[in-house]
């Protein structure tokens, strides 16, 4: 059975509330946040600020009706947080979004730790119609791995070494590409060029931020960061920037590729093109679904 511990996004980004407005508000757009928790200084959750009450504090300071631009000075306008046990099962926490003023819920762990949230978009990501959408993802990622760790062994550099990434995932069905540790693009497969409209090859040599959405830039920074350091990167949900300026919607899961002596030689990414009709329309199947819906 899944449960909130399949859907959560972890470690959710929180503000302080001692943050200035101004700032929270660049957070919110650079970082396409609409909803965030509010902790003070000891730890202790205030509650939710979403994007209208962050528009409201914002007004209500400019207008010098409230003199203190500190997010913590403007708690009236925090909606109310709602919880759940990171065990609860995925028809219990849609009905507990359903009910939640903000439709976010954070998730608790067994010590009654913050561990993850869960909002709309990670509900969706759970509803493409497979029972892990990220699984077949993980498993190409692990073969890659594995493939790739055993032509370290006999490969003398990272030329050879993607020369035989390319051979054996050029026609896989997903996007995939690697990067060394500045972000320049080392390998991209015939997939990626095709869905960013790029001819073959034409990819090699930008970097992330080339095809990333610029809010997406500090996240990518930070998950190449992530994977340099701990070796892999979770599943989370980005924007690339096709070459003709449009935007496609991803999933994406990294990992990082060592050496024999344990040196990072790159990363490695498997991303899969999200269809947001394809999200609605699974997300409104399973609201209406009387098996979802609370009758009491």
């Amino acid at each position: 059975m899944r449960t909130a511990a399949d859907l959560m996004t972890p470690n959710p980004k929180m503000v302080g509330s001692g943050e200035g407005l101004q700032d929270v508000i660049k957070l919110f757009l650079e970082q396409g946040i609409t909803s965030s928790p509010v902790i003070n200084p000891v730890g202790e959750i205030l509650g939710a600020l979403t994007e209208l009450g962050l528009v409201k504090a914002y007004m209500l300071h400019k207008l010098k009706l409230m003199k203190n631009d500190r997010v913590g000075h403007h708690i009236d306008l925090l909606e109310p947080i709602s919880y759940i046990d990171i065990n609860t099962p995925v028809a219990d926490a849609l009905r507990a979004m359903l009910a939640s003023p903000t439709h976010r819920l954070l998730v608790r762990d067994e010590k009654n730790k913050v561990v993850g949230i869960i909002s709309p978009k990670d509900l969706m990501r759970g509803m493409l119609g497979e029972a892990n959408p990220m699984q077949n993802i993980r498993q190409k990622l692990k073969e890659t791995e594995n493939m790739l760790r055993e032509s370290l062994s006999i490969l003398k550099n990272l030329k050879e070494n993607l020369k035989v990434y390319r051979t054996v995932f050029h026609e896989t069905p997903y996007m995939m590409h690697a990067v060394d540790r500045d972000g320049k693009i080392l390998m991209a497969n015939k997939r990626e060029h095709e869905t960013l409209g790029y001819p073959d090859g034409a990819l090699i040599g930008k970097t992330i931020f080339d095809i990333y959405s610029p809010s997406m830039h500090d996240e990518a920074r930070k998950g190449l960061e992530q994977v340099i350091k701990t070796g892999h990167q979770n599943v989370i949900y980005t924007s690339l920037v096709k070459k003709d300026g449009s935007t496609i919607r991803c999933d994406i899961v990294s990992s990082a590729i060592v050496d024999n002596n344990g040196n990072f030689v790159s990363t490695i990414s498997a991303l899969r093109p999200v269809d947001s009709e394809e999200l609605l329309r699974s997300l409104h199947g399973i609201v209406s679904d009387s098996r979802y819906v609370n009758k009491s």
